[in-house]
């Protein structure tokens, strides 16, 4: 009927990630039959009653009794059914549900609202909310009412897909479907809302539902909590935080945790820790992420002895400071240049159970690297790999750019290739900093290879990896090459900025073409991208070296206009060009220059 329709359509792209799992799953079944444990009528109530409320089940409990419930005759109301989808749902087994559900028909059992509820909370959870709309229509063609669970779950998915708009016409266009959001359906847009930035719409919503008698829970006004400190509004959070205590709402240790990250963030850390105070005072245990913020907070202000008084007050009050919270420390020591106290917490923290994770591996390298201790970190690395530590792509760049600037290209270029023999794939940073190192060395064509190989990875190049080529092309004096890829950066959708631009003039002028490089300048003047005061520098000086006085003035004339003040370079220019004048040359030019370039110049 239209169950068998419906369903490949509504979970094509699942269906097609997990077809192995649904085969899994039917190789599974046919394998349960030849267990000794063979369910009963007892225990398969005892199952459904028990177990499925509380979630306690196992996947192969759940296969077993699933084969069972298919063989009787007449087979289980779909109710039952639904205590086994429901309790795979909470083990978060989605796949599992919904090659279940495709089942159903072939053993004579039809779903109800409840079935399709649950499927669509399994299609959400799996990234696939657009396709609940299809769940949506099966509801209705099944001459089901769809019912608050249905949209709160439709809702709150298209919010985690980041599709707000669609979430948010869903909730304009429950009534039409003759239902009313209640409190759960207002957290889920709320939240959605709140996540997006979109707070003002979220209050108006807040209103609008108190307005119609229903009472916020502390979920929604923590979520709103969230998004006035996500949005800088502390005030407002306090506000509705005394709101929320006066109307007998009990924060939990979240509400309390999300004011304290905003009152962290705009650096109000004694108000931080009253509300810790006040936290305790109401019965509300903080976790670890409550003392990682606060611990957070001193650490980006430099004020460890602050920090590592709270880490004590961690322990005092029996809590275990988590990976996180030591990364946060060690940050800020090796900041600080004390390695000695950051080998200490690492003992601490390994005599507490904790590993060292690749954020801590990834600090300590950096940490080397600005030290120039480039072959400890690369010991580092190599122990960190030992200790099944994954380096990731900041660990990897963090080390090839200090050996970059150590001019050890051959060596960053085998860790670029180690990089990639690991499945690690390179990012724009790690292809423009060896690039940019082998184009400072004048190795052109091992550069070009390389922006070739970062195309054929699938990694597109930027308007700094070409300006970095084009710099170095230019410089090399290799304008034709240079002039094809500004063209070639143009034609593949990347804006070049003044600094490409300002390169590429700078190139014409030392060649002599003048006409072409002013045709650059009002080119990118009518793109929008400003000239600076380099731009300008580089036509003072190539006129300037050519004794063309009335151009250097027509430049000059054009920074005022553009509120450009000069540079020590735009003074050393004009001072060396007045230098080789003859006096009454001097004085002439003197008497044109704009008086922005004046003030600045030595007297004769």
């Amino acid at each position: 009927m239209g169950t068998r329709k419906v369903i490949p359509a509504a979970f094509s792209k699942a269906f097609s990630s997990s077809s192995s799992a649904s085969s899994a799953v039917v190789g599974k079944l046919s394998h349960s039959s030849s267990k000794s444990f063979v369910p009963n009528p007892h225990s398969l109530h005892h199952f459904l009653t028990k177990q499925c409320k509380s979630g306690a089940i196992t996947l192969d409990q759940a296969l077993h009794f699933f084969d069972y419930m298919s063989r009787m005759l007449p087979p289980p109301p779909v109710s039952s059914f639904n205590h086994l989808l429901g309790a795979l749902a909470k083990i978060q087994r989605h796949d599992h549900v919904i090659s279940f559900y495709q089942r159903l028909n072939s053993v004579g059992v039809f779903p109800d609202i409840r079935t399709l509820n649950i499927l669509l909370n399994c299609c959400c959870k799996m990234g696939l909310a657009s396709d609940g709309f299809l769940v949506l229509g099966k509801i209705l063609r099944s001459g089901y009412t769809p019912t608050s669970a249905t949209f709160s779950t439709l809702i709150k998915g298209l919010c985690v897909d980041n599709k707000i708009g669609e979430a948010t016409r869903v909730f304009k266009n429950m009534s039409v479907f003759g239902c009313q959001p209640d409190v759960v359906t207002y957290g889920s847009i709320i939240d959605g809302l709140c996540k997006h930035g979109m707070v003002k719409k979220a209050k108006q919503l807040f209103s609008q539902m108190k307005g119609r008698g229903i009472s916020p829970g502390v979920v929604v006004y923590t979520s709103l909590l969230h998004g006035f400190c996500f949005g800088g509004n502390l005030e407002e959070a306090k506000g509705l935080f005394i709101e929320m205590v006066d109307g007998r709402v009990q924060p939990n240790v979240v509400t309390f945790t999300v004011l304290i990250d905003g009152l962290c963030k705009q650096q109000k850390l004694q108000e931080a820790n009253e509300l810790l105070d006040l936290m305790i005072q109401r019965g509300q245990c903080p976790n670890t992420v409550t003392y990682t913020t606060l611990i957070d907070a001193p650490c980006k202000q430099g004020r460890v002895e602050e920090a590592y008084g709270l880490l004590d007050l961690m322990f005092q009050r029996g809590h275990q400071p988590g990976t996180v919270t030591y990364n946060t420390l060690i940050d800020v020591l090796c900041k600080q240049g004390r390695m000695e106290e950051v080998n200490r917490v690492i003992g601490l923290m390994i005599q507490r159970g904790k590993h060292p994770d690749t954020v801590t591996y990834t600090t300590l390298i950096d940490a080397l690297c600005k030290d120039v201790r480039l072959d400890k970190a690369n010991k580092l690395l190599h122990l960190m790999i030992q200790r099944n530590e994954h380096p990731n792509t900041v660990t990897y760049n963090t080390l090839i750019n200090a050996l970059c600037k150590q001019r050890r290209l051959e060596e960053a270029d085998r860790l670029l290739q180690w990089m990639i023999q690991k499945c690690q794939h390179p990012d724009i940073v790690t292809y423009n900093t060896m690039i940019d190192a082998l184009c400072k060395e004048g190795r052109m064509e091992e550069a070009t290879r390389l922006l070739d190989l970062m195309i054929e990875r699938g990694q597109h190049p930027n308007t700094i990896t070409y300006t970095t080529l084009v710099n170095a092309l230019c410089k090399a004096m290799r304008m034709e090459e240079a002039n094809a890829l500004f063209e070639l950066m143009i034609q593949k959708g990347q804006h070049p900025d003044t600094v490409t631009y300002t390169v590429m003039i700078n190139g014409l002028c030392k060649i002599g073409l003048f006409d072409r490089a002013s045709d650059l300048l009002r080119e990118m003047e009518e793109k929008g991208c400003a000239p600076n005061v380099v731009t300008f520098n580089t036509f003072i000086y190539c006129f300037s070296q050519k004794n063309e006085t009335a151009k250097v003035v027509e430049f000059l004339l054009k920074m005022k206009q553009k509120n450009l003040s000069p540079d020590t370079t735009t003074i050393r220019i004009v001072s060396e060009l007045l230098s080789n004048l003859k006096d009454e040359t001097h004085q002439e030019l003197l008497d044109k220059l704009p008086a922005f370039s004046l003030k600045e110049l030595p007297s004769r």
